[in-house]
């Protein structure tokens, strides 16, 4: 380049400049440390999880340590990763009377985060409520409030992957997962349990719904439809165990286009396949406005649907005893085509070795029929579907007395009660075993049920 053309380059950059400002290299992602007031850590960039996530720009990175953060949170940044050590909890208190965490941005990830005790006088306070777009959450256990999930408005894509969600919902408007809108929402290899209220465990108003390799259950919850899709739209399920349990005010196990007052989206295809689905109280397996192409499920209970294979209680299809979720699947090695279950845990596996029984909805012992009141038969199946824990007198409250709130006695009312209905069944279960012991009462703390003393 000669010394004429180097001077036009020059002039012609400095104008640009003039008008532009200087060029500015791209600013690189901020790693920043939250830790808890009372943590002894050092390095730690912030002690409040309010001002932590309000100082987060575009792109950075948040690491949670460990501890509880009982404050609320805006944020506003775009593609944030925030990822949460074990142990690390939002606890209780929500922001501008909405959620713990309230998202604005776009394109963030959450990873291992606790949420608990979120409630406002909407009811419906959630862990986290997403305005902005596109949302990941991967491991991330949401329990014990109004609402985990609950999306406004046009939010794009919403994924969460490997996480648990239990005991959320308030007056039949909050749910576990609510989705109000936006284009795709993705369950997978996630646990939706015990719904509470008249909630559902999942409901999608976005225009495709991917719900995949899931566990998907009322529990001994009062919830309403496990999975409720009132828009319709583009739908997958698939590879799942759904179940309706016997506290559950809703009939219908899954529920599509069922609200006619609101604008459904263009049908697109529906497939339902490949599903474990349990009705533990009369109901619809599938109740759907739209066609649905529902196949190769294994239905136990309800009633039956062809292309699936259908069997008329769990001891028929070889399952423990509700509330237990275990799978029914085909065992390709076996010459007569018949049926295994498979556990999905150990305490699913001690269950298959237990003395308590089902047969046509009644609880035996040892092959001697229980003469048990619904409440009753609700805390045998807790406690004997949780071998070696403890059922807290709470838990067991909420059965015994579903009409009342544990918060209108006090704890040492409550404790007697439990007590007493413990006894009464003891006595049911002595009447036909006089050695039964399995119900043992761990002072301070609940009930366990143990079958090997």
């Amino acid at each position: 380049m000669n010394s004429k053309t180097s001077a036009i380059a020059a002039t012609i950059l400095t104008g640009w400049m003039l008008l532009t400002g200087p060029i500015e290299p791209a600013q690189a992602s901020n790693l920043v440390t939250l830790c808890a007031p009372e943590s002894s850590l050092d390095n730690c960039h912030y002690r409040s999880f309010g001002e932590a996530i309000a100082a987060l720009q575009d792109g950075d990175r948040l690491q949670i340590e460990a501890g509880e953060y009982r404050e609320g949170a805006i944020l506003t940044a775009n593609r944030v990763t925030i990822v949460a050590s074990e142990g690390a909890a939002l606890r209780d208190t929500a922001v501008d009377g909405k959620a713990a965490l309230v998202i604005l941005g776009n394109d963030n990830v959450i990873e291992g985060l606790e949420c608990s005790g979120i409630a406002v006088p909407a009811r419906n306070g959630a862990c986290i409520r997403l305005r902005g777009r596109n949302l990941t959450l991967r491991k991330v256990y949401f329990h014990d409030s109004q609402q985990g999930l609950l999306s406004g408005g046009e939010v794009g894509e919403v994924v969460v992957e490997d996480s648990r969600f239990e005991r959320l919902g308030s007056v039949g408007r909050a749910h576990a997962i609510y989705m109000s809108g936006g284009d795709h929402l993705i369950v997978r290899r996630s646990h939706i349990l015990s719904s509470k209220d008249e909630g559902h465990e999942i409901k999608s108003r976005a225009r495709r719904t991917t719900i995949v390799d899931s566990e998907i259950g009322s529990g001994l919850g009062r919830d309403s439809r496990t999975i409720d899709l009132p828009n319709g739209g583009e739908i997958t399920i698939t590879n799942n165990i759904i179940q309706k349990g016997s506290n559950s005010v809703n009939p219908d196990l899954i529920g599509i286009a069922l609200e006619r007052d609101v604008k459904p989206h263009p049908e697109g295809k529906i497939i339902i396949s490949g599903n474990t689905l349990i009705m533990d109280r009369p109901g619809r397996v599938l109740h759907s406005l739209v066609p649905a192409e529902m196949t190769g499920n294994f239905i136990v209970a309800g009633s039956p649907l062809g292309g699936n294979e259908w069997y008329p209680d769990r001891l028929a299809a070889g399952l423990p005893i509700a509330p237990a979720l275990e799978r029914v699947v085909l065992d390709a090695g076996s010459q007569d085509d018949q049926y295994k279950r498979t556990s999905q845990s150990e305490e699913d596996a001690a269950l298959e070795r237990t003395d308590l029984s089902q047969v046509d909805g009644v609880l035996a012992w040892r092959g001697h029929a229980l003469t048990l009141t619904s409440p009753e038969v609700s805390v045998v199946t807790l406690l004997s579907s949780q071998p070696g824990k403890t059922a807290s007198f709470n838990d067991l409250y909420s059965l015994i007395e579903p009409d009342k709130s544990d918060t209108w006695s006090s704890a040492h009312d409550r404790q007697t009660v439990v007590l007493s209905a413990i006894k009464t069944l003891r006595r049911k279960f002595r009447n036909v075993d006089n050695s039964f012991t399995a119900m043992t009462f761990k002072p301070g703390e609940g009930i366990v049920w143990d079958e090997k003393r």
